[in-house]
């Protein structure tokens, strides 16, 4: 069985970062790209810029799917962001001027305004259930790719590429309940820990992206997914299995990928690879360009994320 494929770049330019990333494995990117592709940015913030994804990123992805033998025809730009109004993000980090950049249609999409929407089961702190809605424009898109930040998190220990294709994408209401609960008031961590993790699993089923992309050309460390604390980490990191791009880049974070929840029940349960002795790394060896990260103030509660029953919940 031949080793899964990341691409690691080190350039010093984040839009370089990209591209590089991504053509270090170009045999392995170039079979998901398909005539409309979406690209799924990280909008935490409408004015945060370390916290959102920074449009050279996504310029590196559009040079790269422009590269490929069969580019796409069409882009769409997708997030449900956070902001006071449709489009803020959009308009404040950029991302309009690539409409007059490229010579394909470049759509910007609030997921926000999005009609249609299919539900999927989640588990809450009590281990009963409830719903969360996901939006059809994902879902039926051939081929997703999430452009996502390297994030410590206050609930996961890290924020990548798997967890930013489901939170941004479901329907604002719904969010919470990923955490385990109605409201932020009521989270308690470890068990707010022990449900997300699941959770993200049980969604990376119907939302997992075709390619992955995680921007580490500046990070944000200490106590994330916002504020201001940045590292200059350097490199993007890109795969087709989200798993392996998002353990790789925890690895260049200081943090073991197999200590984390979701990386840990992805790995055994044979989502995909997060075990690095099984991923080839094409670019630097990682150890090489690794920072550590400040994690969270809560990581040692964030780490105590073992359900006893998590077989069970994870089958469903």
């Amino acid at each position: 069985m031949k080793p899964t494929k990341v691409g690691l770049a080190k350039t010093g330019r984040r839009r370089s970062n990209v591209f590089e990333a991504m053509d270090n494995i170009r045999e392995a990117l170039t079979p998901s790209v398909r005539e409309r592709v979406l690209l799924k940015p990280n909008f935490l913030s409408s004015t945060n810029q370390l916290a959102s994804s920074h449009v050279d990123a996504i310029r590196g992805a559009l040079d790269f799917l422009l590269s490929t033998p069969s580019p796409p025809t069409e882009v769409i730009i997708a997030e449900g962001a956070n902001e006071k109004f449709s489009g803020e993000a959009f308009q404040v980090f950029g991302y309009e001027a690539l409409q007059a950049e490229y010579d394909i249609p470049i759509r910007l999409v609030d997921l926000h305004e999005e009609t249609e929407w299919e539900e999927a089961e989640v588990l809450l702190a009590g281990r009963e259930t409830d719903t969360v809605r996901m939006p059809k424009l994902v879902l039926d898109c051939p081929c997703t790719i999430s452009v996502a930040i390297a994030k410590t998190h206050d609930a996961g220990v890290v924020t990548l590429a798997m967890k930013n294709m489901i939170m941004g994408t479901l329907h604002k209401a719904d969010r919470i309940k990923v955490h385990g609960y109605h409201s932020h008031a009521d989270r308690v961590l470890p068990r707010e820990a022990q449900t997300l993790n699941m959770n993200l699993l049980r969604l990376s089923r119907p939302l997992r992206p075709d390619i992955a992309i995680v921007d580490g050309t500046v990070g944000l460390q200490g106590n994330g997914p916002g504020g201001t604390d940045s590292v200059p980490l350097g490199i993007a990191v890109a795969s087709a299995d989200v798993f392996a791009a998002d353990a790789v880049t925890a690895k260049a974070m200081g943090f073991e990928p197999l200590d984390i929840g979701l990386f840990h029940y992805a790995n055994e349960m044979g989502y995909g690879i997060a075990d690095l002795d099984k991923i080839e790394i094409v670019g630097p060896v990682v150890d090489t360009v690794a920072e550590s990260f400040k994690p969270h103030e809560t990581a040692a509660l964030q780490f105590l994320w073992q359900e006893a029953n998590s077989a069970a919940y994870l089958s469903l």
